[in-house]
C-alpha cells in the first residue's frame, strides 16, 4: 500500500486552508455588499433631489413629471422606470421617452414629441394628427396653429393616441410622406388642403390652387415641379390647376 509523502499531504493542507480563505473572502464580500445595498436603499442621499426634463417644446416640464409619477423624495433606487416611461407616453403628442437616474439624487426624462401637422373638423370639434397620421387630440379651435387640412378618413371613428381610422392601409403612408415633404419644405411649401379621398388621383392646394398628383408614386417629385412652376410662373396667390400626375411637361390652367 502506497504511502502519502509528507510533502503531498502538506500541499493538500495548504489547498484546502486556501480554499477555505476564499469562501470567507467570499462571504465578507458578499456581506459588506448587501450592506452597502441596504444603505443605499434606505439613505437619504439617494432621495430624488431633481428631475429633469429635456425634448419637451409644447408639453410643460410640469406636465410630464406629473405623468411620470416621479416625486421627489423618493429613493432613486426604487423608482420604476417602465412604468415611469409608460405613463408618460399615455399622452399621444409624446412619441419616445427615456428615464434615466443620475446618480446621486437627479432623474433626467428625455422625451421626443410628435407634431401636430394636420387636422379635420366633424361636429364643431377639430381632430389634429400628426404626420404619421396619428390622432393628438380633439379642439374647440386651431387658431394660430397653421395646419394643413387632411380629407380621406373615417374622423367619426378615429381615436386619439391612435392612427386615423381608415380601409386602405396605404393611405397612412402616403399621409406620412406628404408630411415629410411639408415638414421639410415647411417655411416655403404653403400647403393648405390634402384631399385622399383617392389613392390614385391625390390632390394638394396651395391656397385656391389645386395640383393633381395622381397616384402616390414620385411625390417628392411631382411637388417638386409644381412648386417650380408656381414659383417660376408667379402663381402664388392664382386660382386654378397644375396637373404633374402623369409623365412628361405639366399641364396648369389659371383662372383669370
Amino acid at each position: 500500500m502506497a504511502l502519502t509523502s509528507p510533502k503531498t499531504e502538506n500541499e493538500l493542507i495548504l489547498r484546502r486552508r486556501k480554499r477555505k480563505r476564499i469562501k470567507k473572502i467570499l462571504m465578507l464580500f458578499i456581506l459588506l455588499l448587501s450592506i452597502c445595498i441596504t444603505l443605499c436603499l434606505k439613505h437619504p442621499y439617494f432621495n430624488i433631489k431633481n428631475i429633469e426634463v429635456s425634448g419637451n417644446r409644447n408639453i410643460s416640464s410640469k406636465e410630464i413629471v406629473d405623468l411620470s409619477r416621479l416625486f421627489k423624495g423618493n429613493n432613486i433606487f426604487y423608482i420604476n422606470v417602465r412604468n415611469g416611461e409608460n405613463n408618460i407616453l399615455s399622452n399621444p403628442y409624446i412619441s419616445e421617452v427615456q428615464i434615466k437616474r443620475k446618480l446621486p439624487a437627479t432623474v433626467q426624462i428625455n422625451i421626443k414629441e410628435r407634431e401636430a401637422l394636420f387636422y379635420n373638423a366633424k361636429d364643431n370639434k377639430y381632430f389634429i394628427v400628426d404626420k404619421n397620421g396619428v390622432v393628438l387630440q380633439k379642439k374647440d379651435d386651431i387658431k394660430g396653429m397653421h395646419l394643413v387640412k387632411l380629407d380621406g378618413f373615417d374622423y367619426d371613428k378615429s381615436e386619439i393616441g391612435k392612427v386615423l381610422k381608415n380601409d386602405d392601409k396605404s393611405k397612412i403612408d402616403i399621409v406620412t410622406n406628404l408630411g415629410n415633404i411639408i415638414l421639410n419644405s415647411k417655411n416655403t411649401i404653403g400647403v393648405t388642403y390634402i384631399d385622399l379621398n383617392s389613392t390614385i388621383d391625390i390632390k394638394i392646394y396651395f391656397g385656391d390652387m389645386c395640383v393633381k398628383l395622381g397616384r402616390s408614386d414620385n411625390l417628392d417629385k411631382k411637388v417638386n415641379e409644381a412648386l417650380n412652376i408656381i414659383n417660376s410662373k408667379g402663381l402664388k396667390g392664382a386660382k386654378g390647376y397644375i396637373d404633374v400626375s402623369f409623365d412628361g411637361n405639366p399641364v396648369f390652367f389659371i383662372q383669370k
